[in-house]
């Protein structure tokens, strides 16, 4: 199996790295929440369907016979592709590559994914290892606010991602759909690995920016908004803010791309 064939893997992982990276519980990151199972969050959920859809918009492409053919097909086995998925990752990009250290690659992402359709917070056996500097807070006339150099520390993680072309990951998705549905099947679930991806996609869409500047709280170890509508958000919506204003908009702009061709 050569390294063009699991890069596919790493293209599609792509959108559920970045979820991640935002939410990564470092130790040395005092702005975390508990993870989050609560009722209210899976009230709030679409409704279950296993549907997939079976013609993506990048078909209309003049161009896309022609590349889905040079596309590899994927691999029949995932069991020991570890090492040869870190490879693929590396030749597609070194900063992805450096990242994916932990073991059962394939399958932590597709359950990634699926966690994030659910709005839950994964902090366990995850397919990322991502090292940022410490979260810090600046004091202004309202009290403490975000440090505006916390953002730069998800600059590489988002240029990363919106380096990747959108109409090639639809490509790539396209032909590699029935082998993902497959490892997600492992999962025992009854949705599609297809509609949770989707449902992840058009959340993080669909959040507004805040202010910057937005009030911080800490009334024990970590450090929450002191706006309650904002700390009573989705926790999705409260990873994407982390990024900073910037940081959002160029990922939020590659995703409406990338959605533009699913």
């Amino acid at each position: 199996m050569n390294w063009k064939s699991l890069s596919a893997i790493v293209i599609i992982a792509a959108v559920g790295a970045f979820v991640w990276f935002v939410v990564e519980r470092s130790a040395n990151s005092e702005f975390n929440e508990p993870e989050s199972s609560s009722e209210d969050l899976q009230a709030s959920m679409p409704p279950k369907t296993s549907a997939i859809k079976e013609t993506l918009a990048v078909e209309q492409e003049q161009d896309y016979q022609e590349q889905a053919a040079k596309a590899p097909a994927p691999p029949r086995e995932i069991d020991g592709s570890d090492d040869q998925v870190r490879d693929a990752a590396t030749e597609l990009s070194p900063s992805l590559g450096q990242w994916l250290q932990p073991q059962h690659q394939i399958r932590k992402w597709v359950a990634l994914v699926d966690q994030m359709a659910r709005f839950r917070l994964p902090n366990k056996h995850l397919p990322i290892s991502y090292d940022k500097e410490a979260f810090l807070v600046i004091k202004t006339e309202k009290g403490m606010a975000n440090d505006p150099g916390n953002f730069r520390r998800w600059e590489p993680l988002v240029n990363a991602v919106t380096a990747l072309d959108p109409k090639k990951v639809a490509i790539y998705y396209k032909k590699w759909s029935p082998f993902l549905e497959s490892s997600y099947n492992e999962l025992g679930n009854p949705q599609s690995f297809d509609n949770q991806l989707r449902t992840t996609i058009e959340h993080l869409l669909i959040v507004e920016p805040i202010p910057a500047d937005a009030e911080l709280r800490r009334p024990k170890v970590f450090y929450e908004y002191a706006d309650p509508v904002l700390e009573n958000a989705d926790p999705l919506s409260k990873w994407l803010w982390r990024l900073g204003p910037d940081n959002m908009k160029s990922l939020q702009d590659w995703l409406r791309q990338l959605q533009s061709y699913l």
